[in-house]
């Protein structure tokens, strides 16, 4: 039988577990022992000698392989086996670069530790997901990932997001109830839930029954698994402008053939003259150098705790306009520590910080209250742990210190509790629970209907205006007296002062119920008895000020959207210098405020580089970002709930929390932040900045080097008429490429950013890399370097000497003089300063880079194998002169035009 035909007891017997204890160390070691890791296996996008074969399956490297075959046939070994070498050396180069690539995005994906709760030994604990064994009891809430399989023990309203598995786009109902003895497709499961989907709503227990490659998804495959990179928009531009010289290039190809053809070369010489050249002088490596090089950046973004998920969002977050941050956990650190309560009229004060149930409750006297004197305050200070199910964990194998389990706000409450001299344990059996309805952004508000003895309460904990809403009774001194409007009144301006602070303000309000079979909501939360409000305080991450400062500097703007009240965002924009120009405190616009302006009344809003809106919905943060994507703005939004997922997909750059965001956020958004910090969405924009910059430089220099080739060989076309031999042959223009730039070029990758960086505007994403400016720019560079190694040439061919290998080497000459006019090309087009000022050595691996490609050249020239098979000649120190002054003239010209920004 199917776990979801077997009776509940059975399967819970069938894995030696226990519903209520979870497992023993016994039954969990063996466990381990006998099921391993809850691991997918990880795929690539396909195994090895798939990605080889890619390799040689391109058109450029097809032309390249028939011009060896040529070679061969027309008994020219020399040129063939070279052609074919270099053909061999390109795939395993271009097959190491893609091995790399998709290793670093599949590596980066581990950096996101899925987590669960489970119960083990008594005890709710916080473990990997990994680490998961069949049998283990699983607690699963809104938002969270599934981890395994699992047959479910109990649910309240539960539903899960199944799209991954059935192609179900609406969520799918489950109830623990839910029987049958037929076989049934898992669309139609109820009583289970699935690896790799999201609990839509609701709560759930259940017992782990497959883990890994034995769940339904492992069995389909572990695509669900794995990063997809899609083409980043450099990409398709840079294989779109590759394409355009293979065009170009099989033209001239075309034109050097009739030409050899006139000048009396047999039809087969001519031939493999013509395909040789045009496919040399193609960038058939610059494709696969830039996913490399994008894949290197997301690498080094996960360095700094932001994880890429697709390639194309390390080039958007160049571009990046505005900032759309959540306060709580991105701006602030979400580390809730209760530090006054208001209860039954009179003020208590609490100390320590953080989770650890270090700490004392003093009253206005100064006096530490103990367990056993609260008396009838007692309801006052559990009322906020018994209205939530947060909890709160000692430091374990997973976790360096204490932690909490579900919603940091609510585990505020558990910790207050312990520090009350409460043992949580002992009040969930003094206090079970009845029935819960969850906290949404709607009703600001979460109720917990509880037993306690022969009654029946409801606990209320949210906003406090929410609280207040539902009110009708408040306890003071003891004593049950109505909550007027002017007692409203009162308390929300006794709450304010506090929320100027930056104090987060969380009400609770309780009530008695009649006995009966079902509970609604409205049952639970109407006609409250008012117990009073706690305030908490939730610091700001030390760098999020001086990020703020970069941000304004760099041209953006940042938009808080919280839905804390008005006065705590006040207070938290002013903590971190969240000010619009000439320190002009930023607008402050609300929910219900927000929702009485047009959309034109918004946009007007969008001026300021500062906005902050507190109190608003999902649908009023949805709004938000599709008028300022509307408006043309290239937007980040941070998000870490369910509710976040519309606002996270609209925007340009989706960036969900790590630490404390929901698996359904985490799979909306592009980026992850590991840390939760701002200021890492700040340092990813940075280095968004850098990659692109980077990337663009390789591009410019790549390019520049195929047009330098070209001019040479057009120059070299037009000598043949006045009787002069070629300057250049195809095998050393594929040399150029791959010895003499591929390096350097490669290293451009590693360049640190400059120091204005973050103070230039953010580039328009619709602007090419490759735009008319920019194109002037590398068809001069390139024909100044072609027309310079050219000149080089013409000196050393008519020099007297009577050497019998004197066009090699001033063919070598050419070869030499073209790879220095590209580090000079590669040095000035690395910065917008002077090139050989003080980020010259900036980078170290650049000057690896052109370490490594004079080695080469050396090589190539001084090895009298590789003169022979090259077509080089050795050079004395005095030749050196020629290919020297050529990169001297070509940086000085490049410097000069920089100068005078031609």
């Amino acid at each position: 039988m199917e776990y979801y035909q077997q009776h509940i007891d059975a399967v819970v017997k069938q894995f030696d577990s226990n519903i209520i204890n979870g497992l023993d160390e016994s039954a969990l070691q063996s466990a381990r022992k006998k099921y391993g890791k809850n691991v997918l296996k990880r795929s690539l996008s396909g195994n090895i000698f798939t990605i080889l074969f890619r390799q040689f399956t391109s058109p450029l490297v097809i032309i390249l392989i028939a011009a060896s075959t040529a070679s061969f046939y027309l008994k020219q070994p020399r040129d063939g086996l070279i052609l074919m070498i270099i053909v061999i050396i390109n795939g395993l180069f271009g097959f190491y670069q893609e091995w790399k690539s998709e290793n670093i995005l599949a590596s980066i994906k581990k950096l996101v530790v899925e987590k669960c709760t489970v119960v083990r030994k008594e005890k709710a604990i916080e473990i990997f997901a990994e680490d998961l064994v069949p049998g283990d009891i699983v607690l699963l809430s809104e938002g969270v990932g599934i981890p395994a399989d699992i047959r479910l023990i109990e649910s309240s309203g539960f539903s899960t997001n199944e799209f991954i598995l059935t192609g179900e786009s609406k969520p799918s109902d489950k109830d623990y109830l839910f029987t049958t003895e037929k076989t049934i497709p898992v669309a139609e499961i109820k009583n289970c839930v699935f690896m790799g989907t999201t609990v839509a709503k609701g709560t759930a227990t259940g017992i782990v029954y497959a883990i890994g490659t034995r769940t339904e998804i492992g069995k389909i495959s572990s695509s669900s698994q794995k990063i997809k990179s899609a083409d980043a928009p450099i990409q398709k531009e840079v294989k779109d402008v590759a394409r355009k010289l293979i065009y170009a290039t099989l033209i001239i190809g075309i034109l050097l053939f009739a030409a050899r053809l006139a000048l009396n070369d047999s039809t087969a010489m001519a031939l493999v003259f013509a395909i040789s050249v045009a496919a040399a002088m193609v960038p058939e490596g610059l494709p696969t150098e830039i996913v490399m090089a994008l894949s290197i950046a997301v690498g080094r973004l996960a360095k700094r705790n932001a994880i890429v998920k697709k390639i194309a969002s390390a080039q958007t977050l160049g571009s990046a306009t505005v900032i759309a941050s959540d306060k709580t956990g991105t701006i602030t650190k979400n580390e809730m520590t209760i530090t006054d309560c208001h209860f039954n009229g009179m003020v208590f004060s609490v100390s320590g910080f953080g989770y650890m149930p270090k700490g004392e409750i003093l009253n206005a006297q100064g006096e530490a209250l103990k367990k056993e004197s609260l008396g009838d305050l007692k309801v006052f200070f559990l009322s906020g742990f018994l209205s939530s199910t947060g909890k709160i964990n000692p430091p374990d194998n997973y976790h360096p210190s204490w932690y909490c389990i579900g919603d940091p706000t609510e585990a505020a409450f558990a910790t207050l509790a312990m520090k009350a001299g409460f043992t949580l344990e002992e009040v969930e059996k003094d206090y079970p629970l009845i029935e819960s309805f969850a906290f949404d952004s709607f009703r600001k508000r979460a109720a917990i209907i509880r037993k306690h003895h022969k009654k029946v309460i409801s606990f209320v904990k949210g906003s406090l205006e929410s609280i207040l809403d539902v009110s009708t009774k408040m306890i003071i001194n003891d004593n049950v007296e109505k909550l007027t409007e002017a007692r409203k009144e009162e308390i929300i301006s006794l709450s304010s002062a506090f929320a100027e602070n930056a104090l987060r303000i969380i009400a609770i309000g309780f009530k008695d119920l009649s006995h009966k079979e079902n509970y609604t909501i409205e049952d639970a939360e109407q006609d409250l008895t008012f117990a009073g409000f706690v305030t908490m305080f939730d610091p700001p991450h030390e760098t999020v000020k001086e990020a703020i400062e970069s941000v304004f500097k760099a041209h953006m703007k940042v938009f808080m959207i919280t839905g804390d009240n008005e006065v705590t965002a006040k207070a938290i924009a002013k903590n971190i210098g969240l000010m619009n120009e000439y320190n002009e405190f930023p607008e402050v616009i609300n929910g219900t405020a927000l929702q009485l302006k047009s959309d034109k009344e918004v946009c007007s809003l969008f001026r300021k580089r500062a906005v902050i809106f507190s109190r608003v919905s999902p649908d009023d943060k949805f709004r938000i970002v599709d008028l300022l994507k509307k408006q043309g703005e290239i937007v980040a939004v941070t998000g870490d709930g369910v509710n976040d997922t519309l606002s996270l997909k609209r925007a340009d750059i989706g960036v969900a929390m790590g630490l404390n965001g929901s698996k359904v956020a985490q799979e909306a958004a592009n980026i992850i932040l590991l840390d939760d910090n701002f200021a890492t969405i700040v340092t990813a924009i940075r280095e968004g900045r850098t990659i692109f910059r980077n990337l663009e430089k390789a591009i410019k220099v790549n390019i520049s080097a195929n047009i330098a080739e070209l001019t040479c060989v057009l120059a070299g076309f037009a000598g043949l008429y006045w009787g002069i031999d070629t300057p250049i042959v195809a095998v050393q223009i594929l040399l150029i490429d791959m010895a003499g730039e591929l390096f350097p070029i490669l290293m451009l990758t590693y360049d640190p950013p400059e120091k204005d960086i973050m103070k230039i505007p953010p580039r328009n994403p619709k602007d090419k890399i490759l735009s008319k400016k920019a194109m002037n720019e590398v068809l001069f560079a390139g024909i100044l370097i072609g027309l310079t190694a050219y000149g080089a040439f013409l000196i050393e061919y008519f020099h007297d000497d009577p050497l019998v290998n004197h066009h090699e080497k001033a063919m070598t000459i050419t070869f030499v003089s073209i790879i220095f006019g590209q580090y000079a090309n590669i040095l000035s087009k690395r910065t917008g300063g002077n090139a050989l000022g003080s980020y010259f050595l900036s980078n170290r691996n650049l000057l690896f880079g052109f370490g490594l490609s004079i080695a080469s050249v050396l090589l190539i020239v001084y090895v009298p194998v590789l003169n022979l098979y090259f077509h080089t000649s050795s050079l004395e120190l005095v030749d050196w002169v020629y290919p020297i002054f050529s990169g001297i003239l070509c940086l000085s010209v490049f410097e000069l035009r920089k100068k005078i920004k031609l």
